[in-house]
């Protein structure tokens, strides 16, 4: 399976990610959204991500460097939050617990790491295709270009 198949397969398949958080309360990609219409929402535009490297290949790279980047900010800011928030619950007298599990965030960091960087070194090696093409002297004909 081509790393192509593999990044349109992740987010394609983004409605068994939520199903499965849905009915076995595994969360596996949004540890940091507790809001299941957030998460609905989240796994909607991965959805429709998944549907635009289908229908354009090329960006599959771009996008899963994208949202595994913004994923792990969200994850950092998702377990850093409450972390934070601790010494105003304790003075409060409320409960000292987290929402979430030490193993979901291993998970989600790890599935998200793993396509940002399986998105990176994709990006890169076609990036230095084009950059080798251009060395070449092989102009890409299209729109507006005349060629060599």
């Amino acid at each position: 399976m081509t790393t192509l198949r593999i990044i349109q397969s992740y987010y394609l398949g983004s409605p068994l990610f939520f199903l499965v958080g849905l009915w076995w309360g595994v969360e596996l990609r949004t540890v940091f959204l507790p809001d299941p219409l957030h998460r609905f929402l989240y796994y909607l535009a991965l959805s429709a991500l998944g549907v635009l490297t289908y229908l354009r290949p090329a960006s599959a790279p771009w996008v899963a460097m994208g949202e595994s980047a913004l994923n792990l900010l969200l994850l950092v800011a998702g377990i850093l939050l409450p972390i934070y928030g601790l010494a105003e619950r304790a003075l409060a007298g409320a409960p000292l617990t987290l929402p979430y599990s030490s193993g979901e965030i291993l998970v989600n960091g790890l599935l998200a790491g793993s396509f940002f960087l399986l998105g990176f070194y994709r990006g890169q090696a076609a990036a230095q295709r084009q950059v080798a093409r251009w060395i070449r002297g092989e102009v890409p004909k299209g729109p507006g270009r005349t060629g060599s």
